[in-house]
């Protein structure tokens, strides 16, 4: 496994709180998105290529046999495809939740056909395990507890406080701890909202974790919580480094780092395009369809930080 520090972005939650002797945070892991850029580039290169030879070639047609031919590319086409290489790809705002320092999973690490076979087993195991409560009443009736609001890519974290205990070590997960995580996920705040994925913390700063080394862990810092009614808060939101002031003046008590955390997309229909141990998860938006949050410092007691204000 792999653990790096992530802090997210309006509304995202840090909800494998730890105890006030929590390990150390530890420095971003940072990834170099260029290599898809380039990718795309050079196939916008080629498509022009392929325009502009193919229009060459309609040129030359019509003089080889004395009479006018209509090229088979127009110079039209060619500038369409060349304007096409400028145009932005709307992701409906969820390049914002990344803030510039979350951690992309992106291509898998090698791992061996046994430690895969065994990944599968575990994976299993965590899906019975989400599919235990389908839906965020399900998981208020076997006592579990709203942490922070809804975020698109994270969704609502219901805590479970009776599996503290169980979480990760220095050495691999057990079948025990697997069923044990921190929180189910859901999408959405309704009681009828559907179960999206698990949420796992360590109490070292190295979590050994899954088999193979795919699950990246991350961390949060300097985060404001209160208690409200219906669970727990973050009225300045989770990716501010907040101050013991700033969070005195909203009554709140300063957690200075959490433990590891780690994210686990095992849900069908919540598949993580990212991978399965990804931070964020482009399946879960806001009612709608996009990731667009309001200001973190007005967050206070809502149950959802979606801009179009859905719950």
């Amino acid at each position: 496994m792999t653990t790096t520090e992530s802090r997210e972005t309006a509304g995202q939650h840090a909800w494998g709180i730890e105890p006030p002797d929590a390990p150390p945070e530890h420095p971003p892991a940072t990834r170099d998105r260029r290599p898809g850029i380039v990718r795309r580039t050079v196939w916008v290169v080629a498509v022009i290529l392929a325009l502009a030879f193919g229009f060459l070639i309609g040129q030359d047609s019509g003089s080889s046999s004395g009479s006018a031919q209509r090229p088979l590319v127009t110079p039209a086409q060619i500038s369409s495809a060349a304007a096409s290489a400028q145009t932005p790809v709307d992701d409906r705002g969820f390049a914002k939740l990344e803030n510039g320092v979350q951690h992309s999973h992106g291509f898998d690490q090698a791992m061996s056909v046994s430690d895969r076979r065994e990944l599968s087993r575990e994976m299993n195991i965590s899906r019975e395990t989400a599919l235990q409560y389908p839906t965020l009443a399900d998981a208020e009736k076997a006592g579990l507890h709203r942490a922070g609001p809804f975020s698109p890519g994270l969704g609502t974290h219901m805590i479970s406080y009776a599996n503290y205990g169980y979480g990760a070590t220095a050495t691999r997960l057990t079948d025990e701890q697997i069923r044990h995580p921190l929180a189910w996920i859901y999408d959405g705040t309704k009681p009828d909202s559907p179960i999206a994925g698990l949420f796992y913390s360590a109490t070292v700063a190295n979590p050994e974790g899954f088999i193979g080394p795919n699950d990246v862990w991350h961390q949060h810092t300097n985060i404001c919580l209160t208690q409200g009614p219906n669970g727990i808060d973050t009225p300045l939101g989770a990716d501010r480094d907040a101050t013991a002031a700033q969070c005195n003046a909203v009554g709140g008590n300063l957690m200075k780092a959490t433990g590891p955390l780690l994210h686990v997309w095992v849900v069908p229909g919540y598949e993580d395009s990212q991978g399965v141990f990804a931070h964020l998860n482009p399946a879960v938006t806001c009612t709608d369809g996009t990731y667009n949050t309001i200001d973190e410092t007005k967050i206070g007691t809502r149950v959802t930080v979606c801009s179009d204000g859905s719950e």
